[in-house]
C-alpha cells in the first residue's frame, strides 16, 4: 500500500498540519493500529484523513479493509465502489468485493465472486454463498476445492471445520481446526473456530485457552471477549469474568449480550432484583438464555403471573429445557394452578433426569392437585438408583470439563440422593467448590468425606490441600499431604500440592 503514499499524502499535509499531526504521521498511526487489530482506532484516524481527501487511493484501502475486519459489509461495500473510482484497484480488490458481499448477504453475487477469484479465499466465500443459499453439498465441495487451491487456507480451514462439526463430523473439525492454526498460528478465524468446536465438545479448559488466545490478540473482537467471559462463566470462574464485563459494558453499554452477562453476575449473588431491573431494557428481546434468566427472576421476586408468559413460551419451544420446565411449573403453583404444575413437572420427575427437587415439586404439585398416588408411581418409573447413576455421570463429565458450577449443581442433586454418606461425592462437591473460590464451605464439605474415608489418598489431598490453602491448619494439611503422598507416590497432583504446601 505504501507504494502510491508520496503521491497522494502531499495534497493533506498543509491542511492538516494545523492539528499538530502530519498526514503521514496519522497514515503510519492507522497503519500501526490495523496491524495491531486495533480497528477502532484505525477507523478514526482514516475518517479524519478520508474528510480531507476524499478520493485518496491508500486511504480508501485500508478504510476498505478496515470496516471488512469490524464486520461492517455495507460501509466496506461503499468504500471500495469510491476506490475503484479512482482507478486504483488492489490485486486482491475482487476478493474484498466478494467479502463485502456475504456480508451483506448478497449470496449470488458472492457466490460469482468468490467462484471468479479461484483462491483458497475466494472459494471460502463460494462456500459461505452456498450456505447463504441453502447447498449444503455445494458448500462441501467448494470448501474441498477451497482446500487444495493456492493462497492463505486459513480462513478456509476454520470456517470449513464449523461446519463439518455441525454436520456432525467432530474428528473432521477438529483436525481442520488444528489445520487453521498452523496456517495462522494468531489468525482470529482459526483461534475462534479451535475455541468454539472444543467448547461444544465440552473441553472448556482448551476452549478457555483458544478463546484467551484471540483476546490478547484481537482486543477488539467481541466473538472473543464473549467466548472468554462465557467459558468462565460456566466454569465458575466469575472473580475472573468481572473485570471483563465491567471493562466492555463501560465501553459498550448498549451492548444485550453485555448486559444479560452482568445479569449472570447479579443473579450468582442472589440479587434478583438486580437481574430484573438491568434486564428489564431487553424484555422483549429473543435470546433464550436472557428470557429464562429474566423470567427466574420474576419468579424468584413473587412475580409468577409476569413471569408465566414468558416460561410458556420457553417450554413450548424448547421442551427438553429441564430448567423452563421447573421455573414454568413454580409459577403455576405460585399462581393456584396446580394441576397445570402437575403436567409441567411430571415427566421430568418420572425420567431418569429428575433430580430430588424436582420430585420435591413434582409432590407439591400433586398434592395441591389431589393426585397424591401419583407420587409413588413417579419413584417406581425411575428409581433412586438410576437417577443416581445418570446424575452420577453428568457431575463426573462436568468436573473433568471444568464446569465447576455445573458440577456443583450436580453434586449436590447428588446429596439429595445419597446424603453426606458417599465420602467421593462430598470430595468432589469440595474440590469443585474450592475452585470457584468457596474454599471454606469446600473445607467443611471435604472434612465429612475424610471422616467417611480417612484413609483414601484424593480425599486426603483435598482435605489437606484445602487446610493448606486456607491457612485453617497447615501443619495438619501438611501431614494429610505426606500421609497422601506415601499411599500415592505415582499421583502428580498429590506431589505437586506438598512441595507447594513446604515451600509455602
Amino acid at each position: 500500500m505504501k507504494t502510491l503514499r508520496n503521491s497522494t499524502i502531499g495534497a493533506l499535509a498543509l491542511v492538516l498540519a494545523a492539528c499538530g499531526v502530519s498526514p503521514e504521521e496519522r497514515l503510519d498511526r492507522a497503519e500501526q493500529a490495523y496491524a495491531e487489530h486495533r480497528f477502532n482506532e484505525a477507523r478514526l484516524d482514516l475518517g479524519a484523513l478520508l474528510q480531507e481527501d476524499e478520493a485518496n487511493p491508500v486511504v480508501l484501502e485500508l478504510m476498505a479493509r478496515t470496516q471488512l475486519q469490524m464486520g461492517n459489509g455495507e460501509a466496506a461495500r461503499a468504500t471500495l465502489d469510491r476506490l475503484a473510482a479512482t482507478g486504483q484497484r488492489p490485486d486482491d480488490f475482487n476478493l474484498l468485493l466478494a467479502e463485502a458481499m456475504v456480508l451483506q448477504g448478497e449470496w449470488e453475487s458472492a457466490l460469482a465472486a468468490g467462484e471468479s477469484v479461484g483462491s483458497a479465499e475466494g472459494l471460502r466465500i463460494a462456500a459461505l454463498a452456498h450456505l447463504g443459499l441453502g447447498g449444503a453439498e455445494a458448500a462441501a465441495e467448494a470448501f474441498a476445492r477451497g482446500a487444495a487451491a493456492s493462497g492463505n487456507r486459513s480462513r478456509l480451514y476454520a470456517d470449513y471445520a464449523r461446519f463439518e462439526y455441525q454436520r456432525g463430523n467432530a474428528g473432521r473439525a477438529v483436525e481442520l481446526a488444528r489445520q487453521a492454526r498452523e496456517a495462522d498460528p494468531e489468525g482470529l478465524d482459526a483461534l475462534l473456530a479451535s475455541a468454539q468446536i472444543a467448547q461444544f465438545r465440552g473441553a472448556t479448559g482448551e476452549a478457555l485457552r483458544f478463546f484467551e488466545r484471540a483476546h490478547e490478540a484481537w482486543p477488539e473482537s467481541r466473538a472473543a471477549l464473549l467466548g472468554r467471559i462465557g467459558v468462565l462463566g460456566d466454569s465458575g470462574r466469575l472473580a475472573e469474568a468481572r473485570p471483563l464485563i465491567e471493562d466492555a459494558t463501560k465501553r459498550n453499554p448498549e451492548d444485550p449480550d453485555l448486559r444479560y452477562l452482568t445479569a449472570r453476575l447479579a443473579a450468582e449473588e442472589g440479587d434478583w432484583r438486580e437481574v430484573r431491573e438491568i434486564l428489564q431494557a431487553d424484555e422483549d428481546r429473543d435470546d433464550a438464555r436472557q428470557q429464562l434468566l429474566y423470567s427466574r427472576a420474576l419468579v424468584e421476586l413473587d412475580l409468577p403471573e409476569l413471569a408465566l408468559p414468558r416460561l410458556t413460551a420457553l417450554s413450548r419451544q424448547a421442551p427438553a429445557s429441564a430448567e423452563a420446565r421447573r421455573l414454568l411449573a413454580r409459577a403455576q403453583l405460585a399462581t393456584g394452578n396446580a394441576a397445570a404444575a402437575y403436567d409441567t413437572i411430571r415427566p421430568l420427575a418420572n425420567s431418569a433426569q429428575g433430580t430430588p427437587r424436582d420430585l420435591a415439586l413434582f409432590a407439591e404439585a400433586a398434592r395441591a392437585a389431589g393426585r397424591t398416588d401419583d407420587i409413588g408411581a413417579a419413584l417406581a418409573s425411575a428409581p433412586p438408583e438410576e437417577r443416581v447413576a445418570n446424575l452420577l455421570a453428568q457431575a463426573d463429565g462436568h468436573l473433568r470439563n471444568g464446569r465447576w458450577r455445573a458440577a456443583i449443581a450436580a453434586y449436590e442433586d447428588l446429596r439429595g440422593w445419597t446424603g453426606d454418606s458417599n465420602a467421593m461425592v462430598l470430595n468432589n462437591l469440595a474440590y469443585a467448590k474450592s475452585r470457584v473460590g468457596e474454599a471454606e464451605e469446600a473445607l467443611e464439605i471435604a472434612q465429612r468425606a475424610l471422616q467417611l474415608a480417612p484413609d483414601q489418598p484424593n480425599i486426603m489431598d483435598t482435605a489437606g490441600w484445602l487446610m493448606v490453602q486456607t491457612g485453617t491448619d497447615r501443619a495438619r494439611g501438611i501431614e494429610l499431604l505426606e500421609r497422601a503422598a506415601r499411599l500415592a507416590p505415582d499421583n502428580s497432583t498429590i506431589a505437586e500440592h506438598l512441595a507447594a504446601a513446604r515451600s509455602g
